[in-house]
């Protein structure tokens, strides 16, 4: 509790008797005199009148401030202060009048006015009470009459510039072209241009690229976010945007940076119920304020993960003029940054440069804060490793304990040794896995990773067994959907192409893709289709180590584009296994569990009898005759050729 309520609380009380007992001897005629003091001449029309205003006017602030919910006592003992000053000075006055004497009566209204006008400089410095207004002087405000403006937005003079950021050129000299326009002298009727949308991925260093930006044009930087307007008062958040922007003016020539600035600026036609009249004033308030601040010397700065989310009228030219996408950091900049990570974090370990470089090759596309983060997981890597060296691969291991998963690959998967697949088909396959299980080699030496393979034939000749295989073979991570779920929802086929690109090196697995790769003259989900192909093509550059595997049994269906170089170029053709390929194949199914044959009944007699049936036909053949011979309860178990027979009645 602060002690301007044991001071202020007894001087308002004693001020406002003194006060409504002037009014009452005006009235009424009743003797003002008091103990000690006397009796002070505010019989007077003009004392009683004062102190009828200074009670009316007390009572009604503490009424107001509690229906508005606000530090009621607070601000009430801040004006009760405040007129108990002007009441003590008033009634010195009168007092040094009536030419009446008395030392403690003198003291009494000396000491008021003293003890009053401390309270008032504790209030103005918010050491007495924290009331909202204290609150926002200490923030720096500065009041003129009625309105507040305070330091709301963060400033700091950068100290980083375009050199301390690695690589991105282009993006550096589209920033630097962009801040000399603005910030050019302005000719008579040409137009005047502002407004830097950063826009991105997020990790990428939008808010870096704004600092540096100030730093390269040796400016001051103000940052604003959210939570520094966030307030429970109504209609405070807007008065805080509009101080930011006031603050701006004030140490203008300046960096204005509004960070995540679809949190401000969020679409009014987005068709969301749940926004509040507060959140369109905020959206109407940015609006005319973005285009204010044009006529001032204040380079406005915007960053968002979400472009699409923000208001039209906000983003259109007028408010935000140079759009400037922030881009996954290119080869250099990669370099330099797993360079100054293991610096910093393993600066005993001499790293070979052709390893770092080989690093920097594979992973285009993953953001700056991922790249740091690997080599902050290194040293915990290499130690529970016990690695006094640092390989390629070590680098792809502190990947994958980052990343803490490696996608839904099942359990208990065959290798691709093991399945029952056309010596024509496992070559391709070989080829295939020979490439995908060292990345780095393959290209080294010129060769090429596949960006999609097709596997193609007729159903249950396991195609979904083989993608599966092919992933657990190569050690990478393996996501599978269904084309009919992507086909439905492009939305769905981005998100599942970001969650590759962050658990790469990664198959996507689509299965029963016919309707995601239909033609798209025949078409109804062509928006997916074409979504495919931009993903596979990439948007700035094509993403390393994300394969993309797609089943089909419809070959002669798939859109001609997604069959050409560079998609879905590699094809392998599934077919119905060979008589002695299933034999071998039904030999190990009844070894592995324990089943005996009746007497003259073979592997081969019962791939003989099931024919030329996919292995998927053939293993639910031989499982339900199986069950057959189970449930007569006898022991041991023996299959029969009727329970064969039986079973290829009901399966086939």
């Amino acid at each position: 509790m602060h002690m301007s309520r044991f001071i202020t609380v007894p001087l308002a009380v004693l001020w406002f008797a003194i006060a409504g007992k002037a009014l009452l001897a005006w009235l009424f005629g009743v003797s003002m005199e008091f103990p000690i003091i006397g009796d002070p001449p505010m019989e007077t029309a003009f004392g009683a009148a004062a102190a009828a205003i200074t009670i009316g006017v007390s009572m009604l602030h503490i009424v107001t401030v509690w229906l508005l919910r606000r530090n009621w006592l607070g601000e009430t003992l801040f004006v009760s202060s405040y007129i108990g000053i002007i009441g003590a000075g008033l009634g010195y006055g009168f007092w040094w009048m009536s030419e009446s004497t008395g030392v403690i009566g003198h003291a009494f209204f000396i000491g008021m006015l003293l003890v009053c006008g401390l309270v008032m400089a504790g209030f103005k410095s918010g050491l007495l009470f924290a009331t909202e207004r204290t609150r926002m002087r200490s923030m720096g405000a500065n009041q003129t009459g009625s309105d507040v403006q305070a330091d709301v937005a963060r400033a700091t003079h950068p100290k980083t510039s375009f050199k301390d950021i690695f690589g991105n050129s282009d993006i550096k000299v589209r920033l630097k072209d962009a801040a000399e326009a603005i910030v050019a002298p302005r000719t008579e009727g040409k137009q005047i241009r502002n407004g830097i949308l950063l826009s991105g991925e997020p990790g990428n260093g939008k808010t870096v690229f704004a600092e540096a930006l100030a730093g390269e044009l040796k400016l001051p930087f103000l940052q604003l976010s959210y939570s520094d307007v966030a307030s429970q008062w109504v209609g405070e958040k807007t008065s805080r945007i509009n101080a930011a922007f006031a603050q701006a003016r004030r140490q203008q020539p300046c960096v204005l940076f509004i960070d995540e600035v679809d949190s401000f600026l969020e679409s009014r036609d987005s068709g969301r119920n749940d926004g509040t009249k507060e959140d369109r004033d905020v959206v109407n308030a940015l609006l005319t304020l973005m285009v204010d601040i044009r006529k001032e010397k204040v380079i406005l700065i915007a960053a968002t993960n979400h472009i699409d989310r923000l208001d039209g009228a906000g983003i259109r030219e007028g408010r935000f003029d140079f759009k400037v996408e922030i881009t996954p950091p290119d080869r250099e900049a990669r370099v330099g940054l797993l360079t100054h990570g293991l610096k910093t974090q393993l600066p005993t370990f001499n790293v070979d440069a052709a390893v770092v470089e080989a690093v920097a090759r594979r992973w285009n596309g993953f953001s700056v804060k991922r790249i740091l983060a690997v080599t902050e997981e290194l040293p915990s890597y290499l130690a529970r490793e016990t690695k006094t060296t640092i390989a390629y691969e070590d680098f792809m291991g502190a990947l994958r304990m980052l990343q803490g998963r490696k996608g839904s690959t099942p359990e208990n998967v065959k290798p691709i040794a093991e399945l029952v697949l056309s010596p024509a088909t496992r070559e391709m396959l070989d080829l295939i896995v020979g490439r995908m299980a060292d990345p780095e080699h393959t290209e080294s030496h010129g060769g090429t990773l596949p960006t999609g393979v097709l596997f193609f034939g007729p159903p249950g000749t396991g195609k979904t067994a083989t993608a599966k295989a092919l992933a657990k073979e190569i050690d990478w991570a393996f996501l599978p959907a269904t084309g009919a779920d992507l086909a439905r929802d492009p939305k769905a086929l981005e998100k599942l192409y970001a969650k590759a690109k962050e658990l790469r090196p990664c198959v996507i697995f689509v299965d029963e893709a016919d309707e995601l790769l239909k033609s798209r003259d025949y078409s109804p989900n062509t928006e997916s289709t074409n979504k495919l192909l931009t993903l596979m093509d990439g948007v700035n550059d094509r993403v390393k180590d994300v394969v993309w595997v797609a089943a089909t049994n419809n070959p002669e269906q798939i859109d001609a584009a997604l069959l050409r170089g560079g998609r879905f170029t590699e094809k392998v053709l599934f077919e119905r296994p060979s008589a002695e390929g299933l034999a071998a194949y039904l030999e190990g199914w009844f070894t592995s569990r324990k089943v005996a044959l009746e007497s003259g009944l073979t592997s081969a007699s019962v791939a003989e009898m099931v024919g030329s049936e996919s292995i998927a036909n053939a293993e639910a053949l031989v499982q339900a005759a199986l069950n057959r011979a189970i449930s007569r309860r006898s022991a041991p178990v023996v299959v029969t050729r009727a329970d064969v027979e039986q079973a290829m009645r009901m399966v086939l």
